[in-house]
This record gives C-alpha cells, sequence and structure tokens, in this order.
C-alpha cells in the first residue's frame, strides 16, 4: 500500500473516532409560504469560489459565470431543479414537424434600458448563440433561426431535437438586447450588462464583487425578486466561505467545502442544505498528446486512479463513485454504472497495460483551479506515481482555462461537469467533433461516436434513445478519453433565517427568491 493510502486510512479512522452523531442537512423545499416573510427588501451576500468571467453569453460555459448573468438577462427558457426547460420569456411554444419550431414571446417585457424587448432581439441573441464558441455543439443541429413577427420566432433543424427545450436554457442563450449587444461588439466593452432580468448590474470588483440590484419593472410580476439586491463576494479558500456566513458577512455559501461539513451540521447559527446532484467530478487528457494518444494508456489511467480516495478527499465521502468515461451521472438518460463491467482500481492492470502500449512512463501535468480539485489531483498523483506517470500539479485562475485548452497547455486537468439528464445536450459538446473549440476540453474526435451521437438524437422515443446511449457508454469505456470519478451531493450553507433556498442537480440557484 502507497505512503499516501496509509496517511489517508489513519486520518479517516481518526476523524470516525471524532467525530459526533451529526445532524441531517436540510432538503431544499419545493415550496415555501411567503405569508411567513419578514424582509422581501434584504441585501442579499452570497459567497461563490470563482469570478464569473464575461457578460458575454456566448463567451463561456462557467458555471460560476451562468449562476450570476442568468440574473441580468432573461432566456426564453429558465431550468427546474433537474436542469428540464421551463418557459420564461417564451409565453407559448409548439412543434410544426419534427424539424420546425415556433416561440412566442410575452408582449410588453421591458428592457433596463426602458426599451421593450421584440423578436428581433430574440433572433440576433440567438443567432450569436449560434455562431459562437461556447454552446458549441448543443446548436449544431439548428439550421436557421428567424423572426416570423414581432412577437414570434421560428427556429428550423437538421431533424429531430427533442432536447431543443432544454438546450435553450443554457446560459449562452441568454437574451441580449440587439442594441446593446452591437455596441458591446463595437467596443469589446462588456463591462455594464443590459437585459430583461430580474436585476440590474450595478458595479463589479474582478476578482472581488459582483452586485445586482432588483429590477422593479420585470415584466413577471408574478415571479419577481424578493430581495432588494445580490452581492457575489469572491472568496477562493473554501474555510473563508463558511466563516463568511458563520460571521454574518454573508447570508449564502454556494460553494460550500465539504472540509466544514463535521464543524458545521450542528451549528444551530447555520442551515445547511443538500440536494442531490449530477455534477460528475472528472480527470480528463488531452488526447491529441503522446501516450494520451493511445486508448491502452487511457485505461491504464482508469484502473490506476482510486476513486474512492478522490471522493474522500475531495468531498468528505459525500457523493457516488462512477466507472465510466463519458460524464454520465448515474442520472441521466441510459446511464449505467459501470459500462461492460470494465472498471475498478487495479494498478497491476495498469502497469499491465502501460506494457502493453509499450510506454515506460513519462512526465506531465494536472491543472487545477479549485481547492477540491486540488485535493484529488494530490490523490491521483500519489496513483499515477505508481504506473511511472510523474504528474506536477499546476494551479491556475479559472479564467485562463479555457486558453490553456485552446493552446493545447492542459495535458491532464481536473474538474466537475454538470450532466443534464438528456445526454444529448452534453455528449458532443464534451466528446463529439462540433466541441472543438468549445469544451470538448480532451480534444477527443471520432466519426463512430459522432455517428452514434446522431443516432440517439434522431428520435423522440426515449426508450430507443436510452439503447443508443448504452451503446455510446460501452464504446466510451473502451475509448477511455477521460476518468470519472464521482458525482457529488449539492450543498449549500446559509444563515439559519434565510428562506427560499432552492438547489438544482448542479448547483443552488433561483436566488431571486432568497429572502428573511
Amino acid at each position: 500500500m502507497k505512503r499516501f493510502s496509509f496517511l489517508l486510512v489513519a486520518l479517516l479512522m481518526a476523524a470516525v473516532m471524532a467525530t459526533p452523531v451529526l445532524a441531517a442537512p436540510k432538503e431544499a423545499p419545493d415550496v415555501f409560504d411567503l405569508s411567513e416573510a419578514t424582509n422581501l427588501d434584504a441585501d442579499i451576500v452570497i459567497v461563490q469560489a470563482l469570478d464569473m468571467v464575461s457578460w458575454d453569453p456566448t463567451n463561456t460555459s462557467d458555471l460560476s459565470n451562468g449562476y450570476v448573468i442568468n440574473n441580468v438577462y432573461s432566456k426564453l427558457f429558465t431550468f427546474d431543479r433537474n436542469l428540464n426547460g421551463i418557459p420564461e420569456l417564451c409565453e407559448s411554444y409548439e412543434m410544426l414537424s419534427e424539424n420546425e419550431w415556433h416561440f412566442k414571446i410575452y408582449e410588453g417585457i421591458k428592457v433596463h434600458d426602458g426599451s421593450i424587448l421584440t423578436a428581433d432581439d430574440v433572433v440576433h441573441s440567438l443567432n450569436r448563440t449560434k455562431n459562437g464558441t461556447a454552446i458549441g455543439a448543443l446548436f449544431a443541429p439548428v439550421v436557421e433561426i428567424s423572426k416570423v413577427d414581432d412577437l414570434t420566432l421560428r427556429i428550423l433543424t437538421s431533424g429531430p431535437y427533442p432536447a431543443l427545450p432544454t438546450a435553450l436554457t443554457h446560459q449562452s442563450t441568454c437574451i441580449v438586447p440587439q442594441a446593446y449587444a452591437e455596441q458591446a461588439e463595437a467596443s469589446g466593452d462588456w463591462s455594464h450588462p443590459i437585459g430583461s432580468g430580474r436585476y440590474t448590474f450595478t458595479s463589479r470588483l474582478i476578482g472581488d464583487s459582483i452586485k445586482l440590484t432588483r429590477f422593479d419593472d420585470y415584466f413577471n410580476q408574478d415571479d419577481k425578486a424578493l430581495n432588494n439586491s445580490l452581492t457575489f463576494k469572491v472568496i477562493p479558500e473554501g474555510s473563508s466561505r463558511t466563516i463568511a456566513v458563520e460571521t454574518g458577512a454573508a447570508d449564502m455559501n454556494v460553494d460550500f467545502s465539504t472540509v466544514d461539513y463535521n464543524r458545521v451540521a450542528n451549528d444551530d447559527s447555520v442551515a445547511l442544505w443538500q440536494h442531490y446532484s449530477q455534477t460528475v467530478w472528472h480527470l480528463g487528457m488531452n488526447t491529441t498528446l503522446e501516450w494520451f494518444n493511445n486508448p491502452l494508456v487511457r485505461q491504464a489511467v482508469n484502473f490506476a486512479v482510486n476513486r474512492d480516495d478522490c471522493l474522500e478527499v475531495g468531498h468528505n465521502g459525500l457523493g457516488t463513485v462512477v466507472y465510466n468515461c463519458a460524464t454520465f451521472a448515474p442520472t441521466c438518460l441510459g446511464a449505467i454504472d459501470n459500462p461492460l463491467d470494465m472498471y475498478s482500481y487495479d494498478p497491476e492492470r495498469a502497469k499491465a497495460l502501460m506494457a502493453e502500449a509499450g510506454c515506460p512512463g513519462f512526465d506531465t501535468e494536472i491543472i487545477v483551479f479549485r481547492d477540491e480539485a486540488e485535493r484529488i489531483a494530490q490523490v491521483v498523483q500519489a496513483d499515477l506515481a505508481d504506473i511511472g506517470i510523474n504528474a506536477q500539479i499546476v494551479r491556475i485562475e479559472n479564467a485562463v482555462f479555457a486558453s490553456m485548452i485552446a493552446e493545447h497547455k492542459a495535458p491532464m486537468f481536473i474538474t466537475s461537469w454538470g450532466a443534464y439528464w438528456d445526454p444529448d445536450l452534453f455528449l458532443a459538446r464534451r466528446f463529439g467533433t462540433a466541441g472543438i473549440g468549445g469544451v470538448n476540453r480532451g480534444w477527443y474526435l471520432n466519426e463512430e461516436l459522432d455517428e452514434l451521437i446522431a443516432e440517439g438524437r434522431a428520435s423522440f422515443d426515449n426508450e430507443v434513445r436510452a439503447e443508443v446511449y448504452k451503446r455510446v457508454q460501452e464504446f466510451m469505456a473502451i475509448e477511455a478519453p477521460e476518468v470519472d470519478l464521482y458525482v457529488s451531493i449539492m450543498f449549500a450553507m446559509t444563515n439559519k433565517d434565510l428562506r427560499g433556498v432552492e438547489i438544482n442537480v448542479e448547483r443552488p440557484f433561483n436566488y431571486y427568491k432568497l429572502h428573511y
């Protein structure tokens, strides 16, 4: 047994012996009673680990970005707890054929500058999305987006696209009024965003904070903001975020570090909330680089990594280990826990695969930009050393991660991915040809996979589609373009009196409902 494993076992035994019986976190309620509210004009402070990247929705798919900009911009569809699409700006929609959809927006939607949102704004914005890089393959089936009348737009697809309404919940489909978008594009300045969302932009100090103020003319007054303002504070270190809520400096921690779980669980001055998750933590590999371009080496890495250890250090054991290579959470359509029953923690099998590949071992780097990822990387580093792969851990700022991927400077990386229930919304983006330049971070290309993805999209029958996605996972188990590690439980930590807490399968959300 490695020295790292001895230390981990010792730490776990000490923790078990010293840990009292803990109170269970609360399940975020589906509904709450506004008659119990004492303050619907509070200034809510939210702490998160990472800064946002850009106010241009087409710029990034980063979660920390989306959960800020979704408050300033509206979308045709927003999402529920399971990331399924539910109408927002869209008053009604219909599918005229298997490849033609019509969407009608509400009349009289006010923009923050006093203008009225029209179908022209929506068409212009979605065409920017279609032509951008952030969404990539998500809009690959979309052939044309056009105006029908002042309130109606048409989307034509190349064939069946059952997931289109849910695709329209993605942050890159935020509706940016045409006049502002053209001005921002011309000047290259997106720093003062204008949208039709529940909040107007107030200020931002890069790397520190963002403040938004309630927009009193939001079009849907039956679902308006229940607080006066939102301030997002960026605190990279996990326990410092915990302390911010404990001391009253913040109302909510949306990136709760499970390192503090035992300490917080029985603290009556705060509340800990939980929800099941579809967020898959994974180890990625640049499949264009020497040795990572060999499936046998990639399989060896999958056998070499102890996923249980990764879950323990990453999220205090609070989650579910997965043996998948395609970012399928257990709740995704057609998900298989361990396709072909192929993988387990088996260092000897890993060494045999390295020998079969003719690989003597090599030096590489593991890129990380979060505390959890850095802790996981230390486990992976020790595991890979056992099979001759010497990996240096390099921590970066999340804002430069995309550029490092684009420049092939991230040979290995650890991050997380919020999987949709419908695999069509992530497979092509993560592993397909259309995802290159977007979030196909491993640069994996395979025509057979592209064909399988197209086959999975070609039917509205979910039983038929599930069978295709099972074949996809079996195919990817052999190809092994990444190492899926575990699905973490989703937590939020709040002031004990804060109400309106909601958590979906990838993050706390709907911050506009937070109130006292």
